[in-house]
């Protein structure tokens, strides 16, 4: 999560300064806060539900169904309501295939 976090927020933070808040780092900005926060709820339920033995299945359908919710809200906000670029979205929200790329290649061979 801390990975995310610094190539992120780094990266949207450093594109946004680089062309002082053009569209395009905006809309980079904007996905990559918007994955960041999904990655973080994700890692936050995996590790509450590990230990629930009772309703695990309904906490974790409400917790899908929410942050589809807030996710798509976000969406429709960046593209229908402000009208930012797609690609950039597209790039901010790579962000994360990236980082857990980088980080399964690191890790791949070492034992925990």
């Amino acid at each position: 999560m801390r990975s995310q976090l610094y190539v992120s927020l780094g990266s949207a933070i450093a594109l946004l300064g680089i062309t002082l808040g053009a569209a395009w780092a905006v809309a980079y900005a904007a996905g990559a806060v918007l994955i960041t926060l999904n990655l973080w709820a994700l890692a936050r339920v995996v590790q509450h539900l590990v230990y629930v033995r009772k309703g695990a299945t309904f906490t974790l359908l409400v917790i899908f169904y929410g942050k589809l919710i807030i996710s798509g809200l976000g969406l429709y906000l960046v593209l229908a309501v402000w009208h930012l670029p797609v690609w950039g979205l597209v790039a901010g929200l790579s962000t994360v295939v990236v980082n857990l790329t980088a980080w399964g290649l690191k890790t791949f061979g070492h034992k925990a």
